[in-house]
This record gives structure tokens, C-alpha cells and sequence, in this order.
């Protein structure tokens, strides 16, 4: 039984030897997390570290400002008729939300959309206007579709698949 229990001791001693003093022979490749210093952020003194700033938070697109006329193969024609001015508000060529305030009546436009569907203008009376007015969408070959403000009404909208 003495010869057992000394071949377990060496062989403890052993296992030890290898795991403790092991990498002190075959060399270690970071410091010792006891003798580390404890505020080391891995940079060297003379290299700054590297500045950090919070992301920032996603924007939506800023709105198109002038109408685009887009290479679609659907011409279409906005119109609104009436005195005085509107604030108006359209899908241009390329399918983006078009605003313009105090538009003087007569208005027209027309251009090419990829989509016709995604065809709408909307006439807001701004200011003062006395009167009536009209909108008028065309697309294509399509009937025309028309909304009309009378003098007490404020807003008109024609989309391109309603007809009134």
C-alpha cells in the first residue's frame, strides 16, 4: 500500500509541475493576472486610445424639395384650377412626397411615374382664398378624376385609382 500512495504523490507532483511550471518553460504570452496593472486598457502610453461616440439616431430622409419628372412609362397630368393660391402636396416622378405652400392658381404639371397608382395631389386653401377650386388627376388613358372645393370647403385631394 506504500508504494501505491507514493506512486499517487509523484504523479500529483508531477501533473502539478506541468501545469504550474509549465508555462514559465515554454514562456508565457501575457502577464499574470496577479501582477497585471489593473488599469491596463492593452494600449501603449504614447498611443491614444481610441474615442468613442454614441450612434446617433437614424433620420428620415429630408422630403424632396423640387418635383422630379422620373423615367416611367405612365405619363400623368396634375391640374388644379380656381383663383388665388393653395398649399400643395404631390407624388413626383420618382414616388417622393412633393410640398409646396402658396402655389398661385392656375397649376399644372405633368410628368412620367413608374407606379400608377402612387398618383395623388392634394390642394389645401391657404390664406384668404375667397373662392372655389378644383383638382384634376390624369394618368395614362385613364378618366380623369376630379374633386372640387366650394367656397366653404378647404381641401381637395385626387388620387389616381378614385373617381368621383
Amino acid at each position: 500500500m506504500g508504494i501505491v500512495a507514493a506512486v499517487v504523490v509523484v504523479l500529483v507532483l508531477v501533473v502539478c509541475a506541468c501545469f504550474c511550471g509549465g508555462g514559465r518553460l515554454l514562456g508565457s504570452s501575457g502577464p499574470d493576472a496577479a501582477t497585471a496593472e489593473p488599469y491596463d486598457n492593452g494600449y501603449y502610453d504614447d498611443e491614444p486610445e481610441p474615442s468613442w461616440s454614441p450612434p446617433q439616431p437614424l433620420q428620415p430622409p429630408a422630403p424632396a424639395t423640387a418635383p422630379a419628372d422620373g423615367p416611367g412609362p405612365y405619363p400623368v397630368t396634375y391640374e388644379v384650377t380656381g383663383t388665388g393660391s393653395v398649399d400643395l402636396q404631390f407624388y413626383d416622378g420618382d414616388g417622393y412626397f412633393i410640398r409646396q405652400d402658396k402655389v398661385r392658381l392656375p397649376w399644372r404639371m405633368t410628368l412620367r411615374v413608374d407606379d400608377p397608382n402612387r398618383v395623388l395631389v392634394s390642394a389645401t386653401r391657404s390664406g384668404g382664398n375667397p373662392g372655389g377650386f378644383r383638382c384634376t388627376t390624369t394618368v395614362g388613358t385613364r378618366p380623369r378624376v376630379t374633386d372640387v372645393a366650394g367656397p366653404d370647403d378647404w381641401q381637395v385631394q385626387c388620387h389616381a385609382n378614385r373617381v368621383r
